[in-house]
């Protein structure tokens, strides 16, 4: 067997590793664990009987943290699978067919009959690949000393080995804090499932940081380190617990549970006030050894690195539909939707107000339309309406009979819209020349009316007198939509018995008002 201090050598074998065949080489250990090579003479060998077998004491350091035990023997992966099988056991087994591993170490021997086989050994491998220990025999019963591998174990390491741990634990700790410190931010936006991913991410890099940490204080020499690397241990520990406790939060409030949330998020502050007794962990990649003496703070920062404006309901989100859309209309520049309760007589739709804030009545009668429409034009007495205004106002002086819903309907024939057909007359102590304007255009719609040709369609059909208005009033006829081309011959109707003769209601119209004086006639 090679001697203590001696290089050991490397190697590739088949094995058997937790039930799966695989190759194994001892390059994949070397510099994370310690590593123990336990020979041994064959699978099911004299020192086995039907309980134990010899691997039996040595897979008890399976348990031992940063230790990796390899089996070594001449048997085939399929012997392993059996031996395993029969003795339960859990270290990997390698298949040394040729004996070649066997002899690189010095363990290989010819017994008196002439068989060739492998002593039983055991070689203690540090990080940086040195046999600490070695011990070996050839009778097939006897066993190594437990005692002497465990003193091995401690004794294996020193600074650099525990440095070397430290520089790893650094790693995870680092990607730790990035990941916590990512957690964090997504839990104040209230983004519970990103919060959620990173707060686990953030809980694995932090255990596996406090496991390196833990592997330095073991294997450390210098007394004086000793303090930093126990500190870095006892941070990195109840990070990974508090990020542990803020995975719970972050679910319970992803799915609603608004109060469990929040009392997770308190049980995470017990862990967080060790934290906040502890300085950083200093760079590896700094000034070595560091300065301080113990990452042990004189003064604990007793502030709360959580967010505490947390929702108390049970619905961990309460949404403001109205801000919302405010929000989105910002954003977006687009207008809200509007309110679709519309005034009659308004074109736009848009909604209107009473004085104490509530919407007014959409029922208008008659007298109050007639009132609305003289206030219009008494505050713009100078203006003359243009065709579009013309076919939105009544063509006729007289009170025609209703022919249905007057306001807002659409003939489907011709997609022009029914107006009502009547006026009533303007106030008493309306201006001259409002009475003057509305005997003009009464005048005028008569005349118009006259002249088309084709049958003289019904009084009631609000139709033609809107086709006259817009041809007698407006004065840019050109760009006023030809509504006269459509209603000049429009098709019979039938009359209502209760509809008044046509020549009664042209007699009618041609009769001036009270309102005008007469003017119509004069004309």
């Amino acid at each position: 067997m090679l001697s203590e201090g001696a290089d050991a050598p490397g190697f590739e074998l088949p094995a058997l590793v937790d039930g799966e065949e695989r190759r194994v080489a001892l390059s994949e250990y070397l510099g994370d664990d310690v590593v123990i090579l336990a020979f041994y003479p064959a699978d099911f060998n004299p020192a086995c009987d039907e309980e134990s077998c010899d691997l039996d004491r040595l897979d008890l350091f399976t348990m031992q943290k940063d230790v990796r035990i390899l089996g070594i023997s001449p048997d085939s992966v399929y012997s392993h699978r059996a031996f395993t099988a029969q003795y339960d056991l859990t270290v990997p087994l390698l298949a040394d067919t040729d004996g070649e591993v066997a002899k690189r170490y010095d363990v290989d021997f010819v017994d008196d009959i002439g068989q060739s086989l492998i002593e039983r050994a055991v070689a203690v491998v540090g990080h940086d690949g040195t046999i600490t220990y070695s011990w070996s025999t050839a009778d097939m019963t006897e066993l190594p000393a437990v005692e002497e591998i465990t003193d091995a174990l401690a004794e294996t390491g020193g600074d650099d080995t525990a440095f070397a741990r430290y520089r790893v634990g650094h790693a995870h700790y680092t990607e730790g804090r990035r990941a916590f410190t990512s957690a964090m931010e997504a839990f104040r936006q209230t983004e519970w499932v990103m919060a959620q991913h990173d707060f686990q991410q953030a809980r694995e890099e932090f255990e596996a940081a406090a496991d390196r940490f833990d592997t330095a204080v073991r294997f450390v020499d210098d007394g004086s380190l000793t303090p930093i690397y126990e500190g870095a241990h006892e941070k990195a520990t109840a990070l990974w617990q508090a990020a542990d406790w803020l995975v719970q939060s972050a679910s319970a409030y992803s799915s609603g549970s608004g109060s469990e949330g929040e009392e997770l998020r308190d049980d995470a502050e017990i862990p967080l006030s060790t934290v906040r007794e502890y300085r950083e962990p200093p760079d590896p990649d700094g000034e070595w050894p560091p300065e301080m003496e113990t990452l042990e703070k004189d003064e604990p920062d007793d502030a709360t690195v959580l967010p505490t404006e947390a929702d108390d309901e049970d619905a961990a989100l309460t949404v403001d539909i109205d801000a919302a859309a405010e929000a989105t209309s910002d954003e977006t520049g687009a207008e809200p939707a509007p309110d679709r309760r519309r005034e009659p007589g308004t074109a736009d739709g848009a909604p209107t107000a009473a004085a104490d804030g509530e919407p007014v009545e959409d029922d208008i009668d008659d007298e109050e339309l007639a009132e609305i429409q003289a206030e219009l034009a008494a505050n713009h007495p100078d203006s003359e309406p243009s065709a579009a205004e013309v076919t939105e106002e009544s063509t006729a002086i007289v009170e025609a009979p209703p022919m249905g819903d007057a306001d807002d309907e659409t003939d489907e024939s011709d997609g022009v819209p029914e107006k009502s057909t009547s006026i009533v007359d303007p106030p008493t102590g309306a201006p001259a020349d409002e009475a003057d304007t509305a005997a003009e255009r009464g005048d005028e719609s008569g005349t118009a009316g006259d002249t088309t040709d084709g049958p003289t369609p019904d009084a009631g059909d609000g139709r033609a007198d809107e086709a006259t208005a817009v041809e007698s009033e407006g004065p840019d006829t050109d760009d006023a939509p030809d509504l006269s081309l459509e209603l000049a011959e429009p098709d019979p109707e039938p009359i209502d018995a209760d509809d008044p003769p046509a020549d009664e209601s042209e007699a009618a119209s041609d009769e001036p008002s009270e309102a005008d004086g007469g003017a119509g006639a004069d004309e």
